[in-house]
């Protein structure tokens, strides 16, 4: 499964569950000092960083570049500061290291922590957008715009394909009437990418390839397995192919992506809103020496054009950006955009 942001509470749960798995990679008497933890960290990505080829960064260089800054004397804060800036070479959105304690210490990759949550709300579309509302779950939202027009929103592909066949039964008997479809997945923070290309095939007509995605797996920068190649395909008992137009944002991501490159292969639509983050690969989380907790981006995940997004994203069709004021204000200006261009 791959996440955007992992909460930290989440982020230990998970990494608590991997313990038994940790201590051999990390070694009951592996010593606990500044160096150390540097030496770790660095080999680590080393070892199974998919970007250092990916995005062509001179991992060894880095070393040298950061590794004289580590002194036995280095405090934690200086530690993780360098840390921080070495690893902001892979702009990499998935990225995270999270230093818990008294005084606790995070680091998102990317643009992730530039970016805000204010240029979406959910309960504005309701409120203010929605003759209908219903709430399939909490990571499902949908309704009716008008009684031709049906929406959806979907927050997460974080089940199975069998929970999104039977939700996406549900959904797509609603809609059975309506003249067209709005899909929002602005603030989708992740899922399962078999869930999200099932979740495509509800909108698919034939049968396309749309993705592949190869693993390091090897001690060289450039050891990777075969790629695999993914397919979008009509999926479960019906699929709607009337008009549909996508909605994202700056935090539609991850499996969020794969589900607009899954959408985008299986039948045409109109992206609107702002570019996607552009994080697609799987992560390796990690545990340092002294308790501190990383993630490792080990695949690299292309659509069909071969190209990586990684750190790029997708952009759309027709640009709109919502402000916070007239978010705050009740206003969705990416929405109405979308109501202009369907009908």
């Amino acid at each position: 499964m791959k996440n955007l942001i992992i909460k930290p509470l989440l982020f230990l749960i998970l990494l608590l569950n991997l313990t038994a798995c940790e201590e051999t990679l990390v070694g009951p008497t592996t010593p606990n000092n500044p160096e150390q933890n540097f030496e770790t960290l660095w080999h680590e990505y080393d070892r199974l960083s998919a970007f250092i080829s990916v995005k062509n960064v001179d991992w060894n260089a880095l070393y040298q570049q950061y590794r004289p800054q580590v002194k036995p004397t280095t405090t934690d804060a200086e530690l993780f500061k360098i840390f921080s800036d070495m690893l902001a070479h892979f702009n990499d959105g998935h990225l995270t290291i999270m230093a818990p304690g008294p005084n606790p210490m995070r680091y998102d990759g990317g643009i992730v922590s530039q970016l805000q949550h204010d240029d979406f709300s959910l309960q504005v579309v309701k409120d203010q957008y929605l003759t209908e509302v219903k709430d399939y779950s909490q990571s499902i939202t949908y309704g009716k715009l008008s009684p031709e027009l049906g929406y959806i929103h979907l927050r997460d592909s974080g089940l199975d394909e069998k929970y999104y066949a039977k939700a996406m039964d549900t959904l797509l008997d609603y809609m059975k009437n309506t003249d067209g479809l709005v899909l929002d997945l602005r603030d989708f923070e992740g899922g399962y990418d078999k869930s999200s290309a099932y979740i495509a095939g509800r909108f698919a007509t034939s049968k396309n390839f749309f993705m592949t995605s190869r693993k390091r797996n090897g001690p060289n920068h450039t050891d990777f397995t075969a790629p695999v190649k993914w397919y979008v395909q009509p999926e479960g008992k019906s699929q709607y192919t009337k008009p549909l137009v996508v909605l994202t944002n700056r935090w539609t991501a991850s499996s969020g992506e794969i589900l607009l490159w899954a959408l985008k292969a299986g039948k045409p639509f109109v992206q609107i809103g702002d570019t996607t983050l552009g994080c697609y690969s799987d992560q390796a989380r990690r545990e340092l020496p002294n308790g501190w907790y990383y993630t490792i981006s080990v695949n690299d995940i292309r659509p069909a054009d071969g190209k990586s997004y990684e750190g790029i994203g997708i952009a759309p069709d027709v640009l709109v950006k919502n402000t916070k004021a007239e978010v705050l204000g009740g206003k969705d200006r990416v929405l109405e955009r979308a109501l202009a261009t369907i009908h």
